[in-house]
């Protein structure tokens, strides 16, 4: 099965839309993210959410610390639980690739984690 070159989408939905990928590999990949991507749009969906009650909070008055930092412990566990989805999303898709493409996967995975988030996963990018 011949390979086909992906061009970067103008929009990505995962890492690998960044390297070549087989036919049966891209097949492969969109069942794994049929499952992932409602998943990781429902956490930033409350990710955004808590953090726009949060600025309530801090601006509310009187300001509330204690319930301010109750949300804020809320936020660090979805953010806790969207790096989770994503990086057993990294495994499962690094599972489906040859060894030269999980070499190209690993580039695309550190370029996309340089700034400190999730790159394209990143409750940030999702909007």
């Amino acid at each position: 099965m011949a390979a086909s070159k992906r061009r970067s989408p103008s929009r990505p939905q995962g890492y690998l839309d960044f390297i070549e990928l087989s036919e049966e590999q891209r097949r492969q990949v969109a069942e794994i993210r049929r499952v992932f991507l409602p998943r990781v749009a429902a956490l930033r969906t409350q990710l955004r959410a808590l953090r726009s009650e949060l600025v309530e909070q801090l601006f509310a008055a009187p300001t509330k610390r204690a319930r301010a930092k109750a949300t804020v412990v809320r936020i660090s566990r979805l953010q806790q639980e969207l790096e989770l989805e994503v990086l057993d999303h990294i495994l499962q898709e690094k599972e489906l690739l040859t060894s030269s493409q999980q070499r190209q996967f690993r580039e695309v995975i550190a370029q996309q984690f340089q700034d400190g988030g999730l790159g394209i996963h990143d409750a940030r990018a999702a909007r």
